[in-house]
């Protein structure tokens, strides 16, 4: 059973994202507040929420920054089509099942959880990345190798252009840490 609350912060700078996780019978619904500084010392808060079907697939995230105008909310069926929130398509997504979001480690979990994994096998994911500060999304591509699994852990390799890091999770998939980024707390 995935714990309802986690808790991370930045690994330097000052911050925090709380998430809480509901289970459904055949959805996950996830909503998170992330408070942060961006570079130029503007302090920001940004709340998105994710629905998930049982099997982790993506179905509907929704972003926004409180306090300004602009929000996102996009929908997917599950096999890589996307519609924004009036239902248009969204060719520029279209193969994308997972989701990551630029502002939290969470969305690493979505394929660590929805993949089967053999150990320093890669697998390479289209994935639709949004940037949580500027409301955008693109298409890219990223790559999983699960490196080792220890008791009540595992290490994955996590690769996107040419940015590489080994992350730890627990035995939810859940990011435990991403170095130089984030640091679960224990709650």
């Amino acid at each position: 059973m995935l714990p309802m609350n986690v808790i991370w912060k930045p690994t330097t700078g000052v911050g925090y994202e709380h998430l809480r996780i509901r289970e459904g019978s055949n959805r996950i619904h996830v909503n998170s507040m992330v408070i942060g500084r961006l570079d130029d010392a503007t302090i920001t808060r940004i709340q998105y929420e994710i629905v998930m079907d049982s099997n982790w697939v993506t179905r509907e995230v929704s972003l926004a920054i409180m306090g300004e105008e602009g929000a996102l909310h996009l929908s997917s069926d599950g096999k890589g089509n996307w519609t924004n929130e009036v239902g248009e398509p969204i060719p520029e997504l279209v193969d994308c099942i997972d989701i990551d979001i630029s502002c939290t480690p969470f969305t690493n979990t979505l394929p660590i959880r929805r993949l089967s994994y053999s150990p320093r096998e890669p697998q390479s994911i289209q994935v639709a990345y949004f940037s949580a500060h500027e409301l955008t999304y693109k298409q890219v591509q990223q790559q999983y190798t699960l490196l080792e699994v220890k008791g009540d852990s595992s290490v994955y390799q996590y690769r996107a252009g040419t940015f590489v890091e080994n992350i730890t999770v627990d035995t939810n998939g859940l990011v435990l840490n991403y170095p130089d980024l984030f640091i679960r707390e224990q709650v």
